[in-house]
């Protein structure tokens, strides 16, 4: 990429500049206490080998509670985690009990990815993404803020989210205390503790996962800005200086070569998690619409409980968080169609150098190969090769659970039935 001479001290630093570094120890230090180890948003210097090997131990103890030891205790009371006296709040606890499996399974994925992706992760992601953004540090160009605003907003909304669905779980937890019999409070309560580790274990790696996916999506803003440069430049100078276009174009292309590459190792890392994310959020949309049932079939607004209106929060949030990760996925595949087009306009100029038209033909047919095409997914990465991570899937989700909800309140009603026979 070409470097431009830009005086960019003249500029005021935003918020993120100035503390950038400090959200990124704080979500390194966030992964850290859920056994994380494998995730460092930004490296500043190398970890000491005991710290080293004290954390990775640590994760793989914290792991193997969670996955062995833990599930053992609560599967031994299960029948005081799902009892109750009203049939429709056992038929939520059943819901909330799947619900916390899903999770469950997902950990256990997350941990078996941890260890096999735990090179590519660090390197083909990690210092793949540090590389890219110091790339275009030095290539900065004076008034393109636009991406890297939008990156920022992403990040601020992906931040306050978190921490508002770990409040709302919090008071969840509390909810759940002195709610019922002492000896179920108490199990229940653990339940849900557990489940709130469960959750911040995989919602670490769904963050990193964002993190990298809004990365590709400010550094693909970034290259479209000099790719628009680059035509302009094209236009006025025609045959002149023709082998420095060319140059200019191969850079463009060899970066937009690594921006896909690091896109497509996050998402072939991360694609089971995605997966177990997609049902946590079907099984949460569930739980909500039951929840909403189960206020409605009240008589009055001072019988609807506490805990219920904590869970629906919490799905809301849930489904928000999974929305914008999709959400994200759809910008690049946006933005890719745009750059499609950019290239495009190269082939409208005439020119007389075969080196230029062929990396302007080659730079073309590279955007159509990798997903740029309109009216197709041709190129575009999927989950498990089965389902493009799009909002067509988050309404699939919505519409999936409503059917399912349907099907809960038919079985709640025929309970009610059986139990006035």
């Amino acid at each position: 990429m070409r470097e431009q001479p830009t005086d960019t001290t003249s500029e005021p630093l935003s918020f993120w500049d100035r503390h950038e570094y400090k959200i990124y120890k704080y979500g390194h230090i966030y992964a850290f206490i859920y056994g994380q180890v494998i995730i460092d948003y930004v490296p500043q210097k190398p970890m000491r080998a005991p710290l080293k090997t004290f954390l990775i131990a640590y994760s793989h103890v914290l792991s193997l509670m969670l996955i062995v030891v833990l599930p053992c205790y609560f599967g031994y009371y299960f029948r005081e985690l799902t009892e109750s006296r009203d049939r429709r709040m056992q038929l939520l606890l059943y819901v909330y009990f799947a619900n916390t499996a899903i999770k469950y399974v997902t950990v256990i994925v997350t941990y078996l990815a941890n260890m096999v992706h735990f090179t590519a992760i660090n390197h083909r992601c990690t210092m793949q993404r540090l590389k890219l953004e110091r790339a275009f540090a030095r290539t900065y160009v004076h008034g393109s803020k636009y991406p890297k605003q939008r990156f920022e907003f992403f990040m601020y909304f992906k931040f306050c989210l978190i921490n508002i669905m770990m409040v709302i779980q919090v008071c969840g937890i509390f909810a759940i205390y002195g709610s019922e019999a002492e000896s179920q409070s108490h199990i229940r309560m653990h339940f849900a503790i557990y489940g709130f580790v469960l959750w911040n274990y995989t919602e670490n790696m769904a963050d990193y996962f964002y993190f990298i996916n809004g990365s590709v999506l400010k550094y693909l803003r970034q290259l479209h800005i000099q790719v628009q440069m680059a035509w302009q430049d094209c236009c006025k100078l025609r045959q002149l200086h023709s082998a420095q276009m060319c140059d200019r174009l191969e850079e463009l292309r060899r970066c937009f070569n690594q921006i896909y590459a690091l896109h497509r190792e996050s998402f072939r890392m991360h694609q089971l998690q995605l997966m177990g994310l997609m049902l946590a959020t079907l099984i949460n949309n569930l739980t909500n619409l039951f929840t909403i049932f189960n206020m409605l079939a009240k008589q009055t607004l001072e019988e609807i409980s506490y805990p219920i209106v904590v869970s629906s929060l919490y799905a809301l949030g849930f489904y928000i968080d999974t929305y914008i990760v999709t959400l994200l996925n759809e910008h690049i595949k946006m933005e890719l169609q745009s750059l499609t087009l950019s290239m495009r306009r190269f082939s409208e100029l005439e020119t007389l150098d075969i080196r230029l038209d062929r990396e302007i033909e080659e730079f073309s047919l590279l955007f159509m190969l990798m997903g740029g095409d309109q009216d197709e997914d041709r190129g575009h990465v999927m989950l498990c090769g089965m389902l493009h991570l799009d909002r067509r899937l988050v309404y699939l989700i919505a519409v999936t659970a409503f059917a399912y909800f349907i099907t809960l309140v038919q079985f709640d009603l025929y309970l009610r039935k059986s139990k006035i026979n």
